[in-house]
């Protein structure tokens, strides 16, 4: 059956990071998708890789940790646990435990210190320091109870929440745990304490910290989000554009490192990472992007050497307006660095991480010293592998993630050469059954550019299995949210899955797209609602003309979430006649209607409208923002429209799509609409993620042609 076909190849398991344990050891965690509990697992592997035949551990289960990391020396590893209390329904508690090889070192309970635990990318933190006697980590802050003398009233007080994705979190801090290391007392007895960590520069009422780092045993590095000038705090999650500075902290009489701010004047900047060479020098690097405007762009990375007064802070890599036709397009990381991004070459530091080029994602090797970029990974074969870096030794290896439209993620081990050429070998593949390894084969994707639409191309996947025919498959067309992401080369189960049960898809990566250069993110702002719908009806009508795809009854198809759904609700409004049938999640189809959005600038920005802390919806500003909306060509929809909503979305408000509904519903169109208790804007639960492909899948078939 069509949906065992979607959730077998969702259950397949994805890296999500890696450790180096030793040069030969490396740990390995995976996250699982299980159906039958409908949650997410997360398992962990030790592959050695001192000879050609990998030995790869027997999977141990993560169970109740949440987040956890390796120590330097890769003999201890910092578990952050949170387990259901026994006594109290609904609660939970909290410990931190560290791990000395297979004893149990220290178990510290946290549950009263603060809230949950930050295990994100955003916020989150986890870190060891040089000697491994501390340990820093990001968690919530206690509210205030509200019953001092000082202040009756502190419980009540408005506190913004961080927004989609961390929903319900206000004071995120980062804590400070250090213990008795020489200690041979039982766990629960060595004396451990937890202390908020505060950079000495702001007030700890105000201050939001995340993504720390230690720089030595006594000094870290951390990213403070900063609220607007109105009191907001912008939505951090996929926002590359927000107020953050990187603040040195420091225990004790220890003096935090400074540095010159003026470099992060007007940036936001994220995702501190330290260095410390042989001589115990340390050198802080960092990422940027513009303040305000696109939510996200072309990156910086910078530098500064830690501990002399007359060092400065450089920029390694700035922004790429127009790169020519297969240069560097620019820098366009994830949120965050990998956590140990560096390796030592002859000609000195480099930075290893990933980022997008084109429609597809690429490891970079970035000259510390020159800014000098080397593509590790050009798609040399014609497989379209896209890639991430997991972890780099400091030395000469890194470790990545790799797939394809047909290929499942496999983990690869480089090994660099003092030149920096690189060889790969493949070190952990995902375990397949025969039908669906056999199915995957059949699978071929390709990337095709739109004519005359610069940059503007498209992902095709298709199945060619089976004896030629005439008949020509419908087509889905998907595209991307954002607007300012990327559909890249990677496996993904939800296309894949569709393209086995004899669908063409087709995911262009229209004009705003990353990794094409800084000028065509830009050219977006102010034409949302035109430039990009333009841009994906050529990338339908050009596959027409290939013969990839066809025009008619039951041949056209689209499906998008949030601003691919914005695009999908404008291309049924503005050509009804080419496609059949619309399945849209958690879609902006009012740009004026924003009052429950976390990034309220974004609908400003987006349609090239100014936004500051005074900014206020006037009616010509909302006339404006309508004209570029979806909801503007409701009257003229005719194909049947499937809506799926995450009910508790901060990102896009629910009522978006659920007035889109009644709007088609009131107009007698064919429509439907799920909604998902307790989803938010990804609708990426499992139950959720698997319900929708299924949705999807039967809305389609029952009009295909």
């Amino acid at each position: 059956m069509a949906h065992r076909l979607y959730q077998e190849l969702a259950e397949i398991p994805t890296p999500a990071s890696a450790s180096f344990l030793s040069r030969n050891a490396i740990r390995l965690d995976l996250s699982i998708r299980d159906h039958v509990r409908n949650v997410k697992r997360s398992i962990t592997k030790t592959i050695h890789v001192a000879s050609e035949d990998n030995l790869i551990s027997a999977s141990s289960e993560a169970g109740d940790i949440v987040r956890s990391t390796v120590s330097p020396s890769g003999k201890r590893t910092a578990n952050l646990r949170e387990t259901a209390d026994p006594n109290v329904p609904g609660s939970r508690k909290r410990y931190v435990e560290i791990w000395l090889g297979d004893r149990l070192q220290v178990c510290h309970d946290v549950t009263k210190a603060h809230g949950a635990f930050y295990v994100d990318d955003t916020i989150g933190s986890l870190a060891f320091n040089d000697s491994e006697t501390a340990l820093l980590y990001s968690a919530e802050a206690n509210a205030p109870r509200g019953d001092s003398d000082n202040d009756p009233y502190a419980r009540f007080r408005y506190t913004p929440q961080l927004g989609e994705g961390l929903q319900g979190k206000k004071r995120p801090t980062t804590y400070l745990m250090k213990w008795d290391a020489a200690s041979n007392s039982t766990p629960s007895d060595i004396a451990a304490t937890t202390t908020p960590w505060y950079a000495a520069s702001t007030s700890s009422t105000t201050t939001l910290l995340g993504q720390a780092v230690f720089a030595g045993d006594n000094r870290a590095f951390a990213t403070e989000y900063l609220y607007t000038g109105d009191g907001r705090l912008l939505g951090a999650k996929w926002c590359y554009n927000r107020p953050a500075r990187i603040v040195s902290l420091a225990t004790g009489d220890v003096e935090p490192f400074s540095f010159d701010q003026s470099i992060q004047e007007g940036r936001s900047n994220r995702s501190p990472r330290v260095y410390t060479d042989a001589n115990g020098t340390s050198t802080l690097f960092w990422l940027s992007n513009d303040l305000g405007g696109a939510h996200a762009s072309c990156t910086s990375l910078h530098s500064v050497e830690l501990g002399s007064s007359t060092a400065a802070a450089s920029t390694i890599l700035d922004k790429i307006w127009d790169p020519a036709k297969a240069e560097f397009p620019g820098f366009y990381p994830d949120f965050v660095l990998p956590t140990k991004p560096f390796v030592n070459l002859d000609s000195g530091l480099h930075v290893v991480t990933q980022s997008t080029w084109g429609s597809r994602s690429t490891v970079l090797l970035i000259s510390a010293s020159t800014g000098a970029v080397k593509n590790l990974t050009p798609d040399s074969d014609g497989k379209a592998y896209s890639w991430a870096v997991l972890s780099a030794d400091g030395d000469d290896q890194v470790i990545c993630t790799r797939s394809s439209p047909s290929i499942p993620p496999e983990v690869v081990l480089g090994r660099l050469s003092k030149s920096g050429e690189v060889s790969w070998r493949v070190i952990f593949k995902p375990s397949l059954s025969e039908p669906i390894a056999q199915a995957l084969t059949t699978l071929q994707g390709s990337i095709v550019p739109i004519p005359d639409r610069h940059p503007t191309e498209t992902i095709v996947l298709r199945s060619v299995s089976g004896s030629p025919t005439s008949t020509v498959p419908p087509c889905i067309t998907m595209p991307h949210g954002g607007p300012h992401m990327t559909t890249t080369t990677a496996f993904n189960a939800v296309a894949a899955a569709l393209a086995l049960q004899g669908y063409t898809i087709s995911s262009p990566n229209y004009t705003g797209s990353l990794g094409f250069g800084e000028r065509y993110i830009r050219k977006l702002l102010g034409a949302c609602g035109t430039l990009d719908v333009q841009d994906c009806i050529a990338s339908v009508q050009h596959l027409i003309k290939l013969g990839i795809s066809e025009a008619g009854p039951g041949k056209q198809f689209i499906q998008g979430g949030s601003h691919g759904g914005f695009l999908a609700g404008h291309l049924i409004g503005q050509y009804p006649d080419i496609f059949a049938a619309a399945v849209i999640r958690n879609p902006v189809i009012s740009c004026g209607e924003i009052s429950t959005s976390d990034i309220h600038d974004w609908y400003y920005a987006e349609s090239g409208l100014p936004f500051d802390q005074k900014t206020l919806m006037t009616p010509e500003t909302y006339a404006t923002l309508y004209a570029a909306s979806p909801i503007a060509h409701v009257d003229a929809v005719r194909a049947r429209v499937l809506l799926l909503i995450g009910e508790v979305d901060q990102r896009v408000a629910p009522t978006q799509g659920i007035n889109y509904y009644h709007a088609l519903k009131g107009r007698g169109k064919p429509v439907e609409m799920l909604c998902f208790p307790g989803d938010s804007h990804t609708l990426d639960s499992v139950e959720a993620a698997f319900i929708g492909w299924r949705a999807s899948f039967d809305w389609f078939e029952a009009v295909r042609g």
